[in-house]
């Protein structure tokens, strides 16, 4: 009969603990103990691992994180921009157009809304006309036949050749003789046409950045901001000299 000896040096084989979480089938873990196993397994890996685990186990979780904050804020943009209400556009032709900002502060001052922030003054200085100076350029066309069709144009401020060429101004411009207070339309001195307000201010042109005077000025028929408009120019009434 042979007789094997145990080497005392030869280690036990090591016995398993039915109720370590380590060893049980995943299956049968509670979500108590896979949030353990997880804590486990997080504590073993150096940072590089734990990331790539936590990318690989919760990109699903993670997304849906992203894009609940993605909603939030754009809810937000979208109540934000609800409430903003354009007060008054103006339309300069062959502006600079390099001090627009302060062009739109100083109609906002006018208006009386430089504090509220949901009340917007657009001063837009992107139209240009050819050489002449009366008509606009064939992209500079395109862009107010737009505007004026979408109702995006209060006022309209450009040259006398340009003011001009309108071949029917009644049915672009509104007739401010009806349309402003008579102590108003007095005040910028005798008119030549009731359909545009013609002034000569060295302010007014570096304010707007052109290089033309006198400048003319009109309010479009299909202006959603008649009121405003009219605030605006009695506003200059009070300021400029008459012509």
């Amino acid at each position: 009969m042979r007789i094997e000896l145990k080497d005392e040096n030869q280690e036990e084989p090591q016995k398993i603990d039915e109720n370590d979480i380590r060893y049980k089938h995943e299956s049968d873990l509670t979500k108590k103990e896979k949030r353990e196993l997880e804590k486990m397994k997080l504590s073993s890996m150096g940072l590089g691992g734990r990331l790539q685990y936590i990318w690989a186990y919760y990109k699903p979780q993670m997304a849906a994180v992203v894009a609940v904050i993605a909603l939030a804020f754009f809810v937000k943009d979208m109540y934000q921009n609800s409430k903003i209400h354009t007060a008054l556009t103006v339309m300069v032709i062959d502006s600079y157009g390099m001090k627009q900002e302060e062009a739109e502060e100083k109609v906002q001052e006018a208006l009386e809304i430089q504090d509220d922030p949901y009340e917007v003054v657009t001063v837009d200085e992107s139209l240009r006309t050819g050489e002449d100076g009366v008509a606009l350029e064939s992209y500079s066309q395109m862009a107010f036949t737009t505007k004026v069709a979408a109702g995006a144009m209060d006022v309209l401020i450009g040259s006398e050749d340009y003011m001009a060429g309108f071949q029917n101004k009644d049915e672009y411009f509104m007739d401010l003789t009806e349309l402003l207070p008579e102590d108003v339309y007095q005040a910028f001195g005798e008119q030549e046409d009731k359909y545009s307000i013609t002034i000569t201010s060295d302010q007014l042109a570096s304010d707007l950045e052109v290089a033309y005077e006198p400048i003319q000025i009109g309010i479009l028929a299909n202006s959603g901001n008649v009121e405003n408009a009219v605030k605006w120019l009695t506003k200059l009434a009070s300021e400029l000299e008459p012509v």
